[in-house]
């Protein structure tokens, strides 16, 4: 059995949490499960092939006795210059399938929408975390970049066409595959933008990761509470004992130096560094660049959902200067 294999097995096949358990509310029958299933499976494979920091750390957990679940995954997208919005054209894909769209987060200093949604009840799935950037509140040689590439794809019909068939490949190509094709001369100006002009970086590392990667998973995450291991019972044992294992961490702030939110907010969450992956440009320049990170969450007092200034940190686990 591959790493990856392994860890698929740790994630899928482990015996079911209660919703309460999983910090979830959601009384909605779960659509076409079967279907969604076969996505969540292809989606975890590809995700966890290309991020071997959550494979291997996955595997560190079970092989001590852990009880693993996957709280919530993350996609990225854009608003267009039409105003058509990644995150309504992801959402729903994943509301077709029974998820609750959950109240809108948000992101301070940064031009970007969330949304969080949550799984039925009747289901092991993860809650998911959708984020689109405003592109027209950034400088018009940034927006530029991004509009040539995204303009006129957001369309719902593309999601309802292969939902209605239940073609699985096809919505796991929607959000796995880009369906657009960035120059690395493109992805080098927006981020050397960003350094340019300090305030402006957030937004143009965004751009730039998602440019590339388009709507894969940004992230999965590991949820403390469920973990059921004496000697790692709080985010800060799981950051020590990954620390020891030479994992590096997202140095974005928190009074560690790498947690963001407290017990006091009820939310407690650190990430990696992004793990690096080989990527071809349309232009047919060779390099590689972060991808996908690991993130680590524990919940407090029955709290369900996110907290934006957290997530204005964890989005640092893929900038290129991390």
């Amino acid at each position: 059995m591959t790493p990856t294999q392994k860890a698929m097995q740790t994630l899928l096949g482990a015996s079911a949490l209660t919703p309460a358990m999983r910090f979830v509310s959601n009384s909605r029958r779960a659509v076409n499960p079967t279907v969604f299933e076969e996505v969540r499976t292809d989606l975890l494979s590809a995700y966890l092939r290309r991020t071997p920091s959550c494979t291997n750390a996955v595997n560190l957990l079970a092989d001590r006795g852990a009880r693993v679940h996957n709280d919530h995954v993350a996609l990225r997208s854009f608003v267009d210059s039409r105003g058509a919005s990644g995150l309504q054209f992801l959402q729903h894909l994943f509301v077709g399938f029974g998820y609750a769209p959950q109240e809108g987060i948000v992101i301070p200093s940064m031009p970007v929408n969330a949304v969080w949604l949550e799984p039925p009840e009747e289901t092991q799935w993860p809650k998911v975390f959708i984020s689109e950037l405003r592109v027209d509140e950034m400088p018009s040689e940034a927006s530029a970049i991004v509009y040539k590439y995204v303009d006129g794809y957001y369309d719902d019909a593309v999601i309802d066409h292969a939902a209605a068939s239940g073609d699985a490949r096809a919505l796991v190509d929607i959000l796995e595959t880009p369906p657009w094709s960035v120059t690395s001369s493109d992805e080098q100006s927006l981020r050397t933008l960003g350094k340019q002009h300090p305030a402006l970086e957030s937004a143009t590392e965004y751009a730039a990761w998602t440019l590339t990667h388009a709507h894969r998973w940004n992230h999965a995450t590991v949820l403390v509470n469920t973990l059921g291991l004496q000697d790692v019972d709080s985010i800060a044992k799981l950051n020590a004992l990954l620390r020891k294992h030479e994992y590096v961490f997202n140095p974005a702030g928190g009074a560690d130096g790498v947690t963001q939110g407290s017990r006091e907010k009820h939310l407690e969450q650190s990430s990696t560094v992004a793990d690096e992956i080989h990527v071809t440009f349309a232009c047919g320049t060779e390099r590689t660049v972060r991808c996908s990170f690991l993130e680590l969450i524990e919940r407090h007092e029955g709290f369900r959902g996110f907290l934006g200034q957290n997530a204005k940190g964890i989005f640092q686990s893929t900038w290129a200067t991390n």
